[in-house]
């Protein structure tokens, strides 16, 4: 398989709805759509859709490496060769400093191989995709106590038992806790709750916050704080999950000397695409880790891949943060066909499965 044709489009618009992180919100979002074309004429896509804030890397950087991408030095696809091989050789072609382009770049030739053999992206990866149902996890970000509440309850009726709930803004301690509290009430044990600081505080904050948090019994708290420092975290009365830690070279070896640190949260658009993803789901799947697959409020060619991936860990997951978000309220609507109301499940397709983005504008 040979790509002969490839065109890139930036995406952008304002989020109808609520995107924000402990940092900030998000008021409009953009990405940047990849489209390769083989000789056959296949068509793949991928995106890049680095987040303000949080990601490494930016869209302006990820457009001009992907429009710079030259055809004539894409590797062409020789079934016989080891896949890895073959998607390590096309990312070199892409900028180091831009792993959103990666996982765009990725996502496309893995599309078009997909479709090529007649299989999933996710099968790419394992010789057989168990037919399991991987349950997704709600982000609930509603800040005034009977909303709150709402917004789960309407998760919970769609069969939705986990919920994640951002925490960590300056000075707001207090009311946090007193919203948490809240839903403990509301829903009991029967809800499991993640909570997620985004590393907003320090090593000292984080030992006494983790200390109330406990008495919530959540399931675990991501990133207490910033990504070197949670490498130096101690005993923690709640399990620890690490985000924007995992982004760090070797860090996720590392982690092995955190024993808090009993979950991976994964994010391929941060952390470069499906292969260095999929190194740091074996190392945590080693150590007994949970897995979880999430997403950067971006859009739907992203977060079918990123089902995909979810469907191709070496490790049955826990929950994923891959449920429908206001960030895909930018793009044109695209049915994503690995997302249900209440889990992932194969796409039934090839490829990643997603065809009708060939009508973006």
């Amino acid at each position: 398989m040979k790509v002969v044709g490839k065109k890139v489009e930036r995406v952008a618009g304002p989020v109808r709805g609520k995107a924000w992180s402990a940092r900030a919100a998000h008021a409009e979002r953009e990405g940047v759509l990849l489209r390769l074309y083989d000789e056959e004429g296949r068509l793949g896509l991928g995106e890049a859709s680095p987040l303000p804030g949080f990601s490494t890397d930016t869209v302006d950087r990820c457009e001009k490496t992907l429009a710079s991408l030259s055809l004539e030095d894409l590797p062409a696809r020789d079934p016989e060769d080891p896949l890895e091989i073959w998607l390590e050789s096309a990312a070199r072609l892409v900028d180091p400093r831009a792993p959103a382009a990666r996982f765009a770049l990725e996502t496309a030739l893995l599309d078009l191989t997909g479709q090529e053999e007649r299989k999933p992206i996710s099968a790419l990866f394992r010789e057989e995709v168990p037919d399991r149902a991987i349950p997704l996890a709600a982000l609930a970000q509603e800040e005034e106590p009977d909303a709150l509440v709402e917004e789960i309850r309407a998760a919970r009726a769609r069969g939705i038992s986990t919920v994640k709930l951002k925490i960590g803004r300056r000075g707001r301690f207090d009311k946090e806790m007193e919203l948490l509290r809240g839903v403990r009430r509301a829903f009991g044990s029967s809800l499991r709750m993640r909570l997620d600081a985004n590393g907003a505080w320090d090593l000292a904050e984080a030992n006494d916050r983790l200390r109330a948090l406990a008495e919530l019994e959540p399931e675990f708290v991501e990133q207490p704080v910033i990504p070197y420092l949670l490498l130096k975290m101690g005993p923690s009365p709640v399990s620890l999950a690490a985000d924007e830690t995992l982004a760090l070279p070797g860090a996720a070896e590392r982690l092995s000397l955190v024993p808090a640190c009993r979950v991976f949260v994964l994010k391929p658009m941060v952390l470069g695409g499906f292969l260095p993803t999929l190194r740091i789901a074996r190392i945590g799947k080693a150590r007994n880790a949970g897995l979880v697959v999430t997403h950067l409020f971006d859009g739907p060619v992203a977060l079918a891949a990123a089902a995909e991936l979810a469907l191709a860990l070496p490790a049955e997951p826990l929950a994923c943060g891959l449920d429908r978000h206001a960030g895909l309220s930018v793009w044109p609507e695209i049915a994503v066909p690995q997302i249900r109301e209440k889990e992932i499940r194969r796409s039934g397709g090839a490829g990643l499965g997603v065809r009708s983005a060939e009508t973006i504008p």
